[in-house]
């Protein structure tokens, strides 16, 4: 990304639609297209939406700077179980390290007795053992039997293997024997992709690396042919400039970094959105906030303050661990192509699977013969059936009565509508138990943030999950439906190293951890150097992951100082620590020993942003466009609400709910005794004349 005066492309490719941004890097004007998934190859999608949005606005394909890409396809690929046969070759003995797993069952089979998990994404015929053993202090033990080694290759040649993980015993401390393994599967089978542990996540915990890797290894072709098809496809078309991709840490990369290690692009399609808000609520003024996105097959939502989202490394895909460092956004199923059914005991569940773009809802009139949130709220008024999706997708409302009668309405023995306000109401409720699970499960207060609703369908539901939470204040930024690629179109550089010393910190010398911290910075040095980043535009951001001894999880702590690491720096990080702990779990220990687990360094290359602009506004009133029949969430008759096109409403101006404000990627729901304001930068601010009300 330079500093030059052309455009910069964000796209963020989901379950049901792509959604592409045109940013001009020195007005901020931004032009968007969203375009309903028709195609198999997600690709060819992407580029028609490029296309479009080029054609629309005028812009030479030349005047592009930049193209940065989000996608879902490593995400969908685990899920539907559609990536590469891959092979997992780990010390003899230790290939069941995915079956067994943790002691602990997970979660959300504790009360699920006769369930089991998900089976690995390796099966057991190609998780193969060779003999070799490093021990604990990466001294080599046992080294790598050839023979055995060499009869390993020729059954994965045998077994016509597309990708190889490959996971030993304290690699992260001594790769020597996994670049030995590489080293000959790539020299006789040169066709297959060969993923280390030691590269993927250099960090303790046998079985979350050994998770990870195998993440890696099953969706690097998927990616590799995506990325692939995706460069021609924009070559053909005259597009040459960069491409890059979005990640799940927040930050974009080049596809070759990316390439190294494939679970980096793993839920990073909910992360474009944290980033935007950030930024851009972020630079209005707004620095503690809980985003909301509804899309078309989930719901994500995430805590950010003082303008920074809280990240973890702890998420999982289908129960197993992906442990690399990412935004800590929590997904439910509960988008717009989510589909309601009644269970077994009478009651209405929304999600978590999703009727997606094929066929979609119902009222999409494409086959569909589920309801889905999407059917509910076009029966209750809310969404237009005629300019949904910027009119790309008529919405046809007899369907909609069909499917909410036949599936709902009848088994709970209610009129339809009765019915279609009640399952409005269960998603409210699931919306505002997955924002307790950020917030209050994590000692915070909802209270005290702003709701920032965006994607096609959380502006339809922020009034409602407002008045549940008792929040005061709601933000709708433009664009919602396209937030997403707005945030991923603007997101700087990121990359994350790992080194882990898992000693008590009083036994390792300060210029050890200095010594580390040198290496990973060179590291990030490489990286950023080939992606075009300057020099002052690199930030390094090192941290230590710490515990008292004994204990089985770990606090990150970052070191105030960047450069030449001395004692004072360790002694201070120790007492932040403390700190941490104490307000994480309400106690501390300060006389017991801490242990150093990992050393961490973030590194970040900043992009220039394209300038948001102030806009003065007169504060006048505009005439609604027309009035529509909505049956109120609260299960009330119907009554006329005004509807409001968004453009019409300039900086200034005021308007009393019950009221209607539609655009070109959403519809925004403002309920009685609710008050909307437009500030300096567009943003619809959403007021509540007496917290505590409900629907």
């Amino acid at each position: 990304m330079n500093d030059g005066f052309g455009y910069r492309i964000g796209i963020d490719v989901g379950g049901t639609f792509t959604d592409v941004v045109l940013i001009s890097n020195k007005t901020g004007e931004t032009s968007v297209t969203k375009t309903l998934n028709k195609h198999l190859d997600r690709a060819v999608t992407v580029v028609e939406s490029i296309e479009v949005l080029l054609k629309k606005t005028g812009v030479n394909a030349s005047k592009i700077d930049c193209i940065s890409h989000g996608t879902t396809i490593t995400t969908n690929a685990v899920i539907e179980r559609k990536g590469a046969k891959t092979a997992l070759i780990t010390n003899k003995n230790f290939r069941d390290i995915l079956e067994i797993g943790r002691f602990a069952r997970p979660a959300d089979l504790i009360y699920r007795v006769h369930e089991d998990k998900p089976s690995p994404l390796v099966p057991r015929y190609l998780r193969l053992g060779v003999s070799c053993r490093i021990d604990r202090n990466g001294n080599a033990t046992s080294e790598i039997d050839e023979k055995e080694l060499s009869n390993l290759i020729e059954e994965i040649r045998m077994l016509e293997v597309e990708s190889v993980a490959v996971c030993f015993l304290f690699s992260f401390l001594n790769p020597l024997h996994e670049e030995r393994v590489r080293e000959e599967l790539t020299g006789k089978l040169p066709h297959i992709d060969v993923v280390l542990s030691s590269e993927i996540l250099r960090e303790f915990r046998e079985f979350p690396r050994t998770a990870t890797t195998v993440f890696s290894a099953y969706v690097a072709p998927v990616l590799r042919n995506y990325i692939t098809a995706l460069l021609s496809l924009l070559s053909d078309r005259g597009i040459s400039c960069p491409l890059y991709i979005f990640q799940s840490n927040g930050g974009v990369s080049q596809p070759d970094i990316v390439m190294r290690n494939p679970a980096l692009t793993l839920l990073s399609g909910p992360a474009g959105a944290v980033v935007g808000a950030a930024q851009l609520c972020g630079q209005a003024g707004y620095n503690d906030l809980i985003t909301m996105d509804i899309g078309g097959t989930s719901l994500d939502v995430c805590l950010i303050n003082n303008s920074t989202a809280e990240a973890t490394t702890t998420r999982e895909i289908d129960m197993f661990p992906v442990g690399i460092p990412m935004l800590d956004v929590h997904t439910i199923g509960a988008g717009g192509g989510s589909i309601v059914r009644i269970d077994d005991v009478g009651r209405v569940k929304v999600g978590p699977d999703s009727m997606g773009a094929n066929p979609g809802p119902s009222c999409y009139g494409l086959g569909g013969d589920e309801t889905t949130l999407t059917d509910v709220n076009f029966l209750l008024g809310l969404l237009d059936g005629q300019t949904f999706a910027n009119g790309e997708v008529p919405l046809d409302i007899e369907l909609a009565k069909s499917v909410i009668k036949k599936n709902i309405a009848d088994p709970l023995g209610v009129e339809i509508h009765t019915a279609a306000a009640g399952v409005y109401r269960v998603a409210t409720n699931q919306i505002a138990e997955a924002i307790r699970t950020v917030t209050v499960e994590r000692g915070s207060d909802p209270r005290d943030y702003s709701l920032v609703a965006f994607g096609g369908g959380g502006p339809l539901h922020a009034s409602a999950v407002a008045l549940e939470l008792g929040l005061s204040q709601i933000i709708v930024p433009r664009h919602p439906g396209l937030f997403s690629a707005r945030g991923i179109a603007t997101a700087d550089f990121s990359h994350d190293y790992i080194q882990s010393i898992v000693r008590p910190i009083s036994d390792v010398a300060y210029k050890e951890i200095d010594s580390s911290i040198t290496d990973l910075k060179r590291q990030a040095l490489e990286d950023l150097t080939a992606e075009g980043v300057l020099i002052n535009r690199q930030k390094m951001e090192p941290a230590l992951d710490l515990r008292y001894i004994g204990q089985t999880t770990e606090i990150t702590v970052p070191i105030k100082s960047t450069n030449n690491i001395q004692q004072k720096e360790v002694f201070d990080v120790i007492n932040q620590f403390h700190q941490l702990h104490e307000r994480l779990y309400s106690y501390s220990v300060v006389d017991e020993p801490v242990e150093l687990v990992n050393i961490r360094l973030r590194a970040i290359g900043t992009v220039p942003k394209p300038p948001i602009v102030e806009i003065k506004g007169s504060g006048e009133r505009p005439s609604p466009v027309n009035e529509r029949a909505v049956f109120m969430p609260n299960g009330e008759d119907s009554r006329l609400v005004p509807v409001f096109y968004r453009d019409h409403l300039k900086p200034g101006v005021e308007i009393n709910g019950p009221a209607l404000i539609e655009e070109l990627s959403s519809t925004t729901l403002v309920l009685d005794k609710m008050k909307v304001t437009v500030d300096a930068y567009e943003n619809m601010i959403i007021t509540l004349d007496k917290v505590g009300q409900k629907l």
